[in-house]
Parts: C-alpha cells; structure tokens; sequence
C-alpha cells in the first residue's frame, strides 16, 4: 500500500477513521463513539485512537503513513489547527485540535490536515466519485440543515477566512421563515429535512389532505423521509412538497452556475435517498433558470460516495497538500 493517508470524520456522535491510498480505495474503515458531552480532551483521545485504529486495521506500520486529514464540523483554520462555529462541540471553538490530535499520534506538530467536512466531501466528489476528472464543483450536503463545498480549478476554495460555501445560507425567498442563523428565506429554512418536515406540517394544519395527517395531527413524528415514501405511493400533498423542494434546490443550483461557472454539482446527504423525485425537479429547475452558457455541459448529480466522502476527501486532501508541500520543498 505505496502512498496511503488517514482519513478522519469528526461528527457530532461518531468518529469515522480509514486508510485511504492514492486512487482513493478504503484499506480500512472503523467507527468510535465521540462522546463530546466528555469534553475536549475526551474528542481528541478518540480522535487519535480511532486514527491508530484504521492503522493497525489496514497492518499499515506509522513510517508508511504518508499523511493523516481531519474534516471537521464547522469552519476550520487549517493554519492555527483550530476550528470555529461548531454547533454540537462548543468545547473545541477557537482551540487547538490539530497539533494535540497530532501529539497522540507521535506526529510533528504539522502531521494533521485539518478541514472542514463538507469542504473534503466536496473534494472527494471531485477526486473519485460524481465529478470525477472535473476541475470545478459545487457540492451540497442535504440533511437536518444545508451545507456545501467547493471546488475550483481542483482546490477547495475556503473564502478569505474560511467561512464559504455556506450554500444554505443563500436567500431564495426574501421574506421567508426564520433560519436558524437569525435571517429570513435561506435556502436552509426551506429546503432541509428540517423544513421539509415544517412545510409539510403547515399545509397540513391548514387544511391540506395526506396519508400522513393523522400522525400530523397526533403530534407524532415524522421525517423528510416519510415524506418522500408517501409521495412515491402516490399522495399528492408530499409530492407536491418534494417537487417544491427540487424546484427550491435548482434554484440554488442556478445561483451556484451564474457566479462560478462550475462543471458539476452535486448533492449529497439523508435526503437524497427520495430519488428523483428530488433530483428531476432539481434539474428542471436550474435549466430552465440558468443561462445557457453557464448551463452548457453541466452535469447535476447525487453523490457516488455517500457516507465514506467525508474520510475520503480528508485522507485525499492531505495527499495533495503532502505532494504539494514535497514538490516545493516546504516542510514546514
């Protein structure tokens, strides 16, 4: 196993871990709890060990290990190793996570990659999965809310301090629902599982008829997921609800392609398991939207790599920036 990384998912339950060679094949996988009701110390040491794990899993001795990357929740600052705005792990904002993750591990100070997840996932769509082979891509993560990266001219692009590709924070209806992050009408508030769930609900309260009204109506709780289900055995209020998310989604879509002109975009996360009930409206939408010139070539897609995008586009990036640093000679 010539040129293999660690790739490392800090999540907000669980940590994924796997060893990751230089086409992209997964050696090793592993899964250790996060416990970050622990505390920061307690995040780290599971870090490191689920690390060692997918070492010792692949028999991969530490001298053979080219790099190890961390895609992390919420912006990271690659150049201090500490990462901000993480909404499940309050304990980690602003400090160091990099360099003690690395002292664990027996590593140089400099021996973590770290990165914010979907920025990697991003990444890894572009290196091996949906936009394979394309120089630029937009991805979008679809689950409790909306994220996103972005890929241009084969380089996450971070923004001037690290903070783009919040993609669900685009507004698409200027007076729409409250969004968590205080505004009104992102893409978030309205197109997440979350909001979904609370569109749907409305309707509901309002008069509208469905299969699911009586758990509605009980106050029993339903997903995006039910949503879709019910729409494929035909109930028109949840594919109508689907079909409105799509055209939500291409919307954005059509934004993405007028300001980066990128070749690929691609969604990924919970939500993409309704299909096409998502993804033809989605791109309907963004043809009928977006100039044909930017639209020329365009291919929209569901990831390739689901789950694994995370600690693959952590172990390629850190790949990349190893192969970079080494071609300029800077170690440091």
């Amino acid at each position: 196993m010539a040129g293999c990384a660690i790739g490392v998912d800090l999540g907000g339950t669980r940590i994924k871990a796997g060893v990751i060679d230089r086409t992209g094949r997964i050696h090793s996988r592993v899964e250790l709890a996060t416990e970050a009701s622990k505390g920061r110390k307690q995040i780290i040491a599971n870090i490191a060990a689920a690390a060692d794990e997918a070492r010792r899993v692949a028999k991969l001795p530490w001298s053979r290990v080219r790099a190890v990357g961390l895609g992390t929740p919420g912006g990271a600052k690659p150049e201090t190793g500490a990462i901000w705005g993480s909404p499940n792990m309050h304990c980690l904002e602003g400090k160091p996570l990099a360099a003690p993750v690395a002292a664990r591990l027996g590593l140089s100070e400099d021996g973590i990659t770290l990165e914010n997840d979907a920025n990697v996932a991003a990444y890894a769509e572009s290196w091996i999965g949906a936009g394979r082979d394309v120089k630029n891509l937009v991805l979008f993560t679809l689950g409790t809310g909306v994220g996103g990266g972005i890929v241009l001219n084969n380089e996450i692009w971070r923004g001037a301090w690290g903070a783009a590709a919040e993609l669900g924070h685009q507004v698409i209806y200027p007076d729409g629902a409250l969004c968590g992050c205080g505004n009104y009408g992102c893409l978030e508030a309205h197109a997440s599982a979350t909001g979904v769930v609370r569109r749907f609900r409305e309707a509901v309260e309002s008069g509208k008829r469905s299969v699911l009204a009586r758990k509605v109506k009980t106050g029993e709780r339903i997903t995006a997921r039910d949503i879709s289900s019910a729409a494929r055995k035909g109930d028109r209020l949840s594919a109508r609800i689907m079909e409105e998310t799509g055209r939500m989604l291409g919307i954005a879509v059509t934004n993405m392609l007028h300001i980066l002109n990128v070749e690929c975009v691609v969604f990924a996360g919970g939500m993409t398991a309704a299909g096409t009930l998502l993804l033809r409206p989605i791109r309907e939408e963004a043809r009928k939207r977006t100039m044909k010139y930017s639209m020329r070539g365009v291919k929209i897609l569901f990831s390739r790599l689901g789950n694994d995008a995370g600690l693959i586009g952590a172990a390629g990036w850190a790949l990349r920036l190893a192969r970079t640093n080494r071609t300029s000679g800077n170690r440091g």
